[in-house]
């Protein structure tokens, strides 16, 4: 799937952001690091995937850890994050953002600052899971938080009116770590683009499902 019918003006649109690609993994005060290291530098292109905290079944996250123990040569982190979003792609779990409803208010958050805290690029909301390339003006974990509480609120206080289908005594809507990627040259870029506006095709979800209506880009 093309980014745009438009191949060459997306080409010069691209190299709109290029200044914000980079190789460079920078300086250590620019990481956090904990379960999932996440780098916090402002005015990079980055690469984002949020996923509900019931995505990944406690019985898939063990399997997927036996096979990279078993086979810890074969896999890289790249690999590892490649296989963990194969299994979301399975749609595990209560799959809010299959209804329409949930789907439009996490659109209307992710574009609700585009422009100001951050340059919204290209999106996919999924069922279970969320996919984000922005450029950010401001701190990474706050532009998240943010997203998260908003969504949050607002799916607890509709769960029943839209039967979202919320695991019964759920405290949090979303797993707290989420997985970033800093974009590396143009092709990256391309790539990563590519692989966000096909998401819903890979996955073999249903043509009447929201995740084709709530994915684009702005390029």
């Amino acid at each position: 799937m093309e980014p745009q019918k438009d191949r060459l003006g997306y080409i010069d649109r691209v190299k709109n952001y290029s200044e914000s690609f980079t190789e460079n993994y920078g300086l250590p005060q620019e990481w956090k690091v904990g379960n999932i290291p996440h780098r916090n530098k402002k005015h990079l292109v980055q690469s984002l995937t949020l996923r509900l905290s019931d995505s990944l079944p406690q019985y898939v996250v063990e399997k997927m850890l036996l096979i990279f123990k078993n086979n810890s040569s074969e896999y890289h982190e790249i690999d590892k994050r490649k296989k963990y979003e194969s299994y979301l792609n399975v749609c595990y779990g209560c799959c809010a953002m299959k209804h329409f409803e949930m789907a439009s208010i996490v659109f209307d958050v992710l574009k609700y600052h585009h422009g100001k805290r951050y340059d919204l690029l290209a999106w996919s909301i999924m069922p279970n899971h969320v996919h984000v390339l922005i450029r950010n003006n401001e701190n990474i974990d706050r532009i998240i938080w943010s997203w998260k509480s908003f969504i949050s609120k607002w799916a607890f206080k509709n769960q029943h009116r839209y039967h979202l289908g919320l695991p019964s005594g759920v405290k949090h809507l979303w797993m707290p770590e989420y997985w970033d990627r800093f974009i590396r040259n143009e092709e990256h870029f391309d790539n990563t683009v590519r692989y966000i506006l096909n998401n819903p095709y890979d996955a073999h979800l249903d043509l009447k499902s929201p995740a084709y209506l709530f994915t684009g880009c702005n390029l």
